[in-house]
């Protein structure tokens, strides 16, 4: 199995597991601002996830042409793109963020399928924007819930 094929196979196992633990928040706390101390719902959540898999499509799609700059990449620009996902989020019907939650996945996964050259910086995002970054909402969902981590 190639690395990119793994990569692959490791985030749709990890997409399924995400995927399965939204499903077990009732429709009545799916907008509940207790999933995190800063006052994040499950929607809020859903969304953040949705926002950085948008964004690893693009960065994606900026390896692949050769124009990717890593200047960007600091713990400020994150906190800051969070945070204004956060706000977005809260204006954000559930439907809607549900929908953008499965488009963002979909295009995140063709970007990373589409690469010919599969370079250390683009595992990184994938990894990241992927199955690393489901596991730790995962975990934060399962405490929401009173379930225990797998």
């Amino acid at each position: 199995m190639s690395d990119a094929s793994r990569l692959l196979h490791e985030e749709a196992d990890a997409w399924a597991r995400l995927g399965s633990t939204f499903t077990h928040v009732p429709d009545d706390r799916f907008e509940e601002p207790t999933l995190t101390p800063e006052g994040w719902s499950p929607k809020d959540a859903m969304f953040h996830v949705a926002g950085w898999m948008r964004d690893c499509a693009v960065q994606l799609g900026l390896i692949a042409a050769g124009s990717f700059d890593p200047t960007e990449e600091t713990r400020e620009a994150i906190e800051r793109q969070n945070q204004r996902w956060f706000e977005v989020s809260r204006s954000m019907s559930p439907a809607d963020v549900r929908a953008d939650f499965l488009e963002a996945r979909g295009r995140m996964v063709e970007a990373f399928g589409a690469l010919d050259d599969v370079t250390p910086v683009a595992v990184e995002w994938f990894e990241e924007s992927g199955a690393l970054h489901y596991a730790k909402h995962i975990e934060d969902l399962l405490a929401f819930l009173g379930e225990p981590s797998p």
